[in-house]
């Protein structure tokens, strides 16, 4: 099998369905992918839901944590990529086989890409500067600046070779807020090899993450934690 896709989900009895539904309408054959929700002790239906919307597998994990339902689901995927989709995020018909183009060259080990989140106005031009220029481009300036390597990832739109997962000892579980996709992308990109960000690979994904905290804010937060982990010994 080329690919798993591992899907975390806590009380995602809402929007679980649309995320495995735009899964099956994948231009790449299905005998070639899997789908694996990851139950993250949800207190509603979303593993029902998920398996009558056709996962092709619906498992649990009981601690909390984004990091640790992944790996659940990492655990059990058979696929040579292990693609990564939020429950809340819907994915072109196109994005699994964009995945596989992406890394057919030895050049990366993984790839991810950005979210739509629907904005409108100024938020959708800061968003664009936010994740279709800064983010492409940070990597290889803090590479210049420290010397250290680095990648983004973005965690609900990515995937990566199995091998590159496996090199960095399994998905790191975080004492940081919001750093889980962070750890990742420092990890992979010092101890397996680059990580592509295609700002073509798009997916449409809510902007509730936003509500409580406000645009700018969360943004100033990821960049903080992401600057955090970056110069944390424990990642490199």
């Amino acid at each position: 099998m080329k690919f798993s896709v591992v899907i975390p989900a806590y009380n995602e009895a809402e929007s679980i369905a649309a995320a495995v539904k735009a899964l099956l309408a994948q231009t790449v054959a299905k005998n070639d992918f899997e789908i694996i929700v990851v139950d993250n002790n949800s207190k509603d239906d979303t593993a029902k839901i998920a398996a009558i919307a056709g996962a092709d597998l619906v498992i649990g994990e009981k601690k909390q944590g984004s990091n640790l339902a992944r790996q659940a689901g990492l655990d059990k995927a058979r696929g040579e990529i292990i693609a990564f989709l939020d429950a809340d995020s819907i994915p072109p018909p196109n994005w699994l086989e964009m995945i596989g183009q992406d890394l057919a060259t030895p050049d990366f080990v993984a790839v991810s890409g950005p979210y739509d989140y629907g904005f409108t106005g100024l938020k959708k031009f800061l968003d664009s500067i936010y994740t279709r220029r800064l983010m492409p481009k940070a990597p290889a300036l803090l590479e210049m600046i420290f010397r250290k390597k680095c990648g983004v990832i973005i965690g609900g739109n990515f995937a990566a070779r199995r091998a590159a997962l496996d090199a960095i000892g399994g998905l790191p579980a975080l004492d940081y807020w919001q750093g889980d996709d962070a750890a990742i992308a420092i990890m992979v990109s010092r101890r397996a090899g680059p990580i592509l960000f295609d700002t073509k690979l798009i997916i449409k994904s809510s902007p509730r993450r936003f509500a409580k905290v406000g645009f700018l804010r969360l943004a100033a937060r990821y960049m903080v934690t992401y600057l955090k982990i970056f110069f944390d010994k424990k990642y490199s």
